[in-house]
């Protein structure tokens, strides 16, 4: 044997293979496309997997740094493309790709991260109706979240100005797109809550593709949005524009312009419909009136004609007593030649047996009466 040949241990030829791969600069930055399998999601953050295609596997990692900003959920069997270094794990022996960034593989692969992220935020209940709030009908102040060099700004702020120069606008900018523009929304939108003076909050941009797009698919403006306390109007793009703000917002414009829109009521509107109210309050006074006067016409007829039934009925009745009256009445008896007697205290005498000779009595007729002196009285057994 040879004593002097050199001997590594394999800590050396470790280090050794792991500075050959780490110093290549092809190795440095690579893109790679595969299939996962054998993922898992540690309960450290980190992400562990195998990448493989139909004759070769590599192993790979994610740490929780570029784990935490994926905008889908891997899964075995996925295809993606993941963008690392190539080196080595030295307690193994075993190189390995440290993977930084991680996408769906294809056309789908935003596509796939908004349908996850859409239903997992529906499945929490971020999109029920029954929490959308109404938007206030005369609001203020606005708080516009976009970027303050954007066409947007300009057509909202436009809008208002055209609609009511009393509402006070106040702009809130903020990164719409690129890298950190999902968190500057974010902040932006916190910092309107906290301050607390806004009626309404339209936060969006104007048109673009879906990366451009993309921070208003993110989850933490999503749930910035859910928690507002002041109603926030999603405007983002043009129509055919959807994003998972707009599904979260209590109200979803097609347009920054139709944001504006909805925001502010139109004074000059505002002034027509207050004409309209009157010329339709003055019209619904006269036919008012002219009811009431129709009614108090038909009820006075009404009382006319009960009122002619019940004097009739009244005459009648009186008629009825008025003969009833007459065949009782000693007047009647006075025609018939009857007199009625009375005496000095003007009362009736009934009988002759009440009478006594030299009483004066008065004799009454219907016409007349007669003082007489009684100077005999003849009485019936």
């Amino acid at each position: 044997m040879n004593s002097s040949r050199q001997v590594f241990t394999v800590t050396q030829v470790n280090r050794y293979v792991k500075k050959i791969l780490e110093s290549d600069a092809l190795l440095a930055g690579l893109f790679i496309e595969g299939e996962l399998s054998n993922f898992n999601a540690h309960s450290s953050g980190h992400l562990y997997f195998t990448l493989k295609d139909a004759s070769a596997a590599i192993s790979g990692v994610m740490f929780k740094g570029s784990a935490s900003e994926l905008a889908f959920t891997p899964k075995s069997g996925m295809k993606v493309i993941a963008f690392g270094r190539l080196s080595m794990y030295e307690k193994s022996g075993q190189y390995q790709l440290y993977v930084e960034y991680l996408e769906p593989a294809g056309v789908g692969g935003l596509q796939l991260a908004f349908n996850q992220l859409r239903e997992k935020l529906e499945a929490e209940g971020l999109f029920d109706l029954a929490k959308k709030r109404p938007l206030p009908c005369f609001a203020k102040c606005v708080a516009v979240i976009t970027s303050p060099t954007g066409a947007a700004v300009q057509d909202i702020i436009r809008i208002i100005r055209v609609r009511n120069r009393a509402v006070k606008v106040v702009l809130s900018p903020a990164l719409v797109q690129g890298e950190g523009a999902a968190a500057d929304l974010t902040r932006a939108l916190r910092e309107v809550n906290e301050w607390g003076k806004a009626d309404v909050v339209i936060i969006g941009r104007g048109g673009g593709s879906v990366e451009d797009l993309w921070a208003f698919n993110e989850e933490i403006l999503a749930r910035e949005i859910a928690a507002s306390k002041i109603p926030v109007i999603s405007a983002v793009g043009h129509e055919t524009d959807f994003t998972i703000a707009d599904f979260v917002a209590d109200t979803r414009a097609p347009t920054p312009t139709a944001a504006a829109q909805m925001a502010v009521y139109d004074q000059r509107q505002a002034i027509f419909d207050v004409q309209d109210l009157c010329e339709e309050l003055l019209q619904n006074i006269k036919t008012g009136i002219l009811q009431r006067f129709n009614n108090a016409k038909a009820l006075t007829a009404q009382l006319n004609r009960q009122a002619g039934v019940k004097i009739s009925g009244e005459w009648q009745r009186l008629s009825h007593q008025e003969t009833l009256l007459e065949k009782v009445s000693p007047y009647a008896a006075f025609k018939r030649g009857y007199v009625m007697v009375r005496d000095d205290q003007g009362s009736a005498v009934a009988s002759a047996s009440d009478i006594s000779v030299g009483q004066s009595l008065t004799l009454n007729w219907a016409d007349g009466q007669a003082n007489v002196t009684i100077e005999r009285v003849n009485a019936r057994p």
